[in-house]
C-alpha cells in the first residue's frame, strides 16, 4: 500500500523549497520529481503527493484566508514557513479528502511539525487546526 505519510513529508519539503523561491509555480514539477527520487521514500503515494502539492499551491490564497480566521492575534507573516505549510496541507486535506477523519489529519500535521519544526510549535498548530476542524467539519467535530 502506498504511504501517504511519506507523501506528506515530500509535499512539505516541496512547499519549503517553493516558499523559499517566492512561490514560483514553474518550479513545482521539478521539485516533485526530485522528491519522488528520494531513496528513503520508495513507498510514498506518488499520486497523493502530486494531488496535495498542486491542491495547496493552486489554492494558497484561499487556504490562507481560511487560516487567518483561526490564527487570532497573529499575522500569517509571523508564522514560520514550515508551520504555515503544515497548516495549509491539513486545511486542504480537511476540505478535499473527506474520507480521512479530521483527527488523523491533525495527528499527521502534528507529527510533521515535530519532525520538521520541533516540539514548541505543536501546541499552536494543534489549536489552529482544532478551530479550523470545527469550521470545516462541524458534524465530525461535534459542533452543534
Amino acid at each position: 500500500m502506498a504511504n501517504r505519510h511519506q507523501a506528506r513529508e515530500s509535499a512539505l519539503e516541496t512547499f519549503y523549497a517553493w516558499h523559499s523561491a517566492q512561490q514560483d509555480g514553474g518550479m513545482i514539477p521539478g521539485l516533485i520529481s526530485s522528491r519522488l527520487q528520494h531513496e528513503e521514500r520508495d513507498d510514498q503515494d506518488e499520486n497523493y503527493l502530486r494531488e496535495l502539492v498542486y491542491g495547496v499551491t493552486d489554492n494558497v490564497d484561499a487556504l490562507d484566508e481560511i487560516i487567518k480566521t483561526a490564527v487570532r492575534g497573529r499575522s500569517l507573516r509571523s508564522v514560520a514557513s514550515i508551520e504555515l505549510n503544515v497548516i495549509r496541507m491539513a486545511v486542504w486535506e480537511m476540505q478535499n479528502r473527506l474520507e480521512i477523519p479530521y483527527r488523523v489529519i491533525i495527528n499527521e500535521a502534528l507529527e510533521l511539525t515535530r519532525d520538521y519544526a520541533g516540539e514548541s510549535p505543536r501546541g499552536f498548530i494543534n489549536g489552529v487546526l482544532d478551530n479550523l476542524a470545527k469550521q470545516l467539519r462541524p458534524n465530525e467535530a461535534g459542533v452543534r
